[in-house]
């Protein structure tokens, strides 16, 4: 496996605006594990064609086009943030930065699109959301708790009968959701890169490749083998493993596999622009944790679905009052998000820490029932309900993180509170 460094390649993102050079196509392929997530070319081509890498699954969009109205407000704009290595800019001036690699930012207000950007990418162009999909896990395994087919305070092997006599043995739903487990698969800077660690050999096993002591592993075996570290329910420990147990705990539930799954509870339901793509595992299961592209207006669909605008893009209510209110109200400490490693890193994303904690697969809820999901290299949801805001965005970027600490200023600046 090629062993890819943060000094990757790194070509300016308005010359791939209209295509990548072939050469890139068959770097990309030859790259290997680390070369994927490093935040170069390479990573920029796996955001934008996942699928010519792996098999995916195509939710088409079902229901006519339901569009998102107009109203700029070119003020949002003039926003101001304190970025992390260049002082305050506006977003304008953010968004017009090269060197920051943003590709898209969309605010939708009420149904309507009020801010629109395409620095380096067009509307079109489908992009990974990377772990702003952990959400869509969430929403289906509380729609399971809503209908009473699982039980939160039981333990994930009541159903998931195959991890039985495993460490995950005691392990409730609840813990799976809020990433409280105690079990060992942390995602860390060190984990990340370490072969024997089960959080690389997750990733490792969802893109077909050989880990260097066990060589090619299929992903439920891995998750299998994870041992625990911790009693469960003293830290916030961030895992994108725990996002695929609760894809194989529905699948379980339900005797349906994750995509058609999704496609019935969810997507069909939405009047999206294009297709979903749920990227597959080599033996098939949907790496909902992170693999997941659409189009950026798509990607505001699935916010506006935890808005009182989800109407204006949806024939069905899919996230209920109850769902909305467990994710807003069943929330745990400060204290608790803060002694794992990602809370204090989603601290320095934002430049504030005045959140109060993760809750349910999405990273932080504020005291005003806002809403935050952020992904590697940049991506971000954020979600208001009560000023019926979504503010979304893709970026190439995984040394400058600053595009996250714009969206609390917007959604705090006065002009959607009425």
């Amino acid at each position: 496996m090629q062993q890819t460094t943060a000094t990757q390649e790194r070509t300016l993102l308005e010359e791939f605006q209209n295509g990548f050079p072939s050469k890139l196509e068959n770097q990309t392929r030859a790259a290997g594990y680390m070369g994927l997530f490093a935040g170069g070319d390479v990573s920029a081509y796996f955001n934008m064609r996942a699928s010519e890498f792996m098999n995916t699954a195509v939710l088409p969009s079902r229901q006519p086009v339901m569009p998102l109205g107009s109203r700029p407000m070119p003020e949002i704009g003039s926003i101001k943030a304190e970025t992390i290595n260049d002082g305050e800019m506006t977003l304008d001036q953010f968004l017009a930065r090269s060197d920051l690699y943003a590709q898209g930012y969309l605010v939708v207000h009420k149904g309507e699109i009020v801010y629109e950007q395409y620095p380096r990418m067009n509307p079109e162009d489908a992009h990974l959301w990377m772990s702003c999909a952990k959400p869509t896990a969430g929403l289906i395994v509380d729609m399971l708790i809503s209908e009473g087919k699982i039980d939160e305070n039981q333990p994930i092997t009541t159903y998931l009968t195959e991890f039985k006599n495993t460490d995950w043995d005691g392990i409730t739903t609840r813990d799976v959701l809020d990433m409280a487990t105690g079990m060992d698969l942390e995602d860390t800077t060190e984990s990340r890169f370490d072969p024997d660690n089960v959080a690389r050999r997750v990733y490792e096993a969802e893109l077909g490749f050989s880990n260097v002591n066990r060589g090619v592993e299929l992903l439920a075996d891995v998750l299998k083998s994870t041992k625990a570290k911790s009693k469960p329910g003293q830290a916030f420990e961030y895992a994108s493993g725990l996002t695929q147990v609760l894809v194989l705990l529905a699948e379980a539930v339900e005797g349906e596999r994750w995509p058609q799954m999704f496609d019935r509870r969810v997507w069909s339901k939405v009047g999206a622009e294009s297709a979903l793509q749920f990227h597959l595992t080599p033996d098939g299961i949907a790496a909902a944790h992170g693999l997941v592209s659409s189009n950026l207006r798509d990607f505001a669909r699935f916010g506006m679905l935890y808005t009182p605008s989800w109407n204006k893009i949806a024939v069905e209510k899919v996230v209920s009052d109850e769902i909305l209110a467990r994710i807003r109200s069943e929330v745990r400490t400060h204290d608790f998000i803060m002694a794992g490693f990602d809370g204090p890193v989603f601290a320095d994303y934002h430049g504030t820490d005045n959140f109060i904690a993760n809750s349910r697969q999405w990273d932080l809820v504020w005291p005003d029932g806002d809403l935050w999901k952020g992904g590697l290299m940049t991506q971000g949801l954020y979600v208001s309900p009560a000023r019926d805001l979504v503010i979304v965005y893709f970026s190439v970027n995984n040394d400058d993180h600053s595009t996250h600490r714009f969206a609390r200023p917007i959604a705090t600046s006065g002009l959607f509170d009425h």
